[in-house]
């Protein structure tokens, strides 16, 4: 279908969109050019001049010859180009988000960019694309969840594991049904806090990158605690582990100082030693997650609290597969 001339401003607003910043100047004869070759009008300068008005009058900052002394640009975006990386940069490395959608929402952010500058783009691959889900139903998960959460109902999906042939497999041959409570990222992961049908004692967690075939079911909804505070919960799983919350205290070499800031926070409890070479760490958290984390750093750090976690990680000392 023909385009009259009451599309003349919106048309005049996508090509300044798509071609025009302060490196990219149009001149009116280009602007005049490009109405024709992309959207088959022709326009002549008062067109443009009253499509540019209309437009500045409705907020858009256009930077017009007056000011420039050479042509029309649209003078400021939604994003600039370092916020474009920067979230480029994060959907390449979200392990979460699977290769076909990371390369449509890469597509979809080049685009608010003028094609001058998406050419950085262009040589980008996806990182790590080995650790990218398969699961393309990740999106339709979070809608789902997001909706059954908002209106506090059920939802039953196939939890999935990987196989040896490296494709995801389901877990058991039942659907889970559970409560859902809230969505958190953490670990670079997307995971769902949910109370399960069978274990209702506890708060479940599910990587949403595993859910497959979600749908909203009825049966009566579970409410969560009211002790439950999914920021808290988020804080205190260290490495998304769940279980006995309690407060450890852990030596760590100096060294370790950035490793332990970065990781569990600027407020996270450092006591110096005064013996120069180490500190002790206080920290809230799962202590199965705790002991995780010291196990990663076992040649400068020493869990001295509490009991039981220490021997857990003494245990893992003794019983290592090299038989030392």
């Amino acid at each position: 279908m023909k385009l009259t001339a009451k599309a003349n401003t919106i048309c005049l607003w996508e090509i300044l969109n798509e071609y025009s910043d302060c490196d990219n100047i149009l001149k009116m004869s280009d602007i005049i050019h490009k109405m024709k070759h992309d959207y088959d009008l022709s326009v002549d300068r008062r067109t443009v001049y009253s499509c540019v008005a209309v437009l500045t009058e409705m907020g858009y900052d256009i930077s017009i010859p007056d000011e420039n002394g050479r042509g029309y640009y649209l003078a400021s975006r939604d994003f600039d180009v370092s916020e474009i990386r920067l979230l480029t940069d994060s959907v390449c490395v979200n392990p979460g988000i699977s290769g076909v959608h990371s390369a449509q929402l890469i597509k979809k952010l080049q685009k608010l960019l003028p094609v001058g500058k998406r050419h950085k783009y262009r040589n980008l691959s996806i990182a790590n694309a080995g650790r990218k889900t398969d699961n393309r139903e990740v999106f339709l998960n979070i809608d789902y969840l997001d909706e059954a959460i908002s209106k506090r109902i059920k939802v039953a999906f196939t939890y999935m594991k990987y196989g040896f042939d490296k494709k995801l497999k389901p877990r058991r041959e039942e659907k889970y049904i559970v409560s859902p409570y809230e969505m958190v990222a953490a670990n670079e992961r997307y995971y769902l806090l949910c109370k399960c049908d069978s274990h209702e004692n506890t708060v479940s967690q599910f990587r949403i990158d595993k859910i497959k075939d979600i749908e909203i079911v009825g049966g009566k909804y579970i409410p969560a605690p009211k002790s439950f505070s999914p920021k808290q919960y988020r804080d205190r799983s260290v490495f998304m582990y769940g279980g006995e919350v309690g407060q450890a205290v852990i030596r760590c070499g100096n060294g370790m100082l950035d490793q332990v800031i970065d990781f569990f926070g600027k407020d996270a409890r450092i006591t110096p030693n005064g013996d120069s070479k180490t500190f002790d760490l206080t920290v809230t958290g799962s202590l199965e997650g705790l002991s995780y984390w010291a196990g990663h750093y076992i040649d400068t750090c020493e869990v001295l609290e509490p009991a039981d976690m220490r021997e857990r990680v003494m245990n893992v000392i003794r019983n290592n597969v090299y038989g030392i």
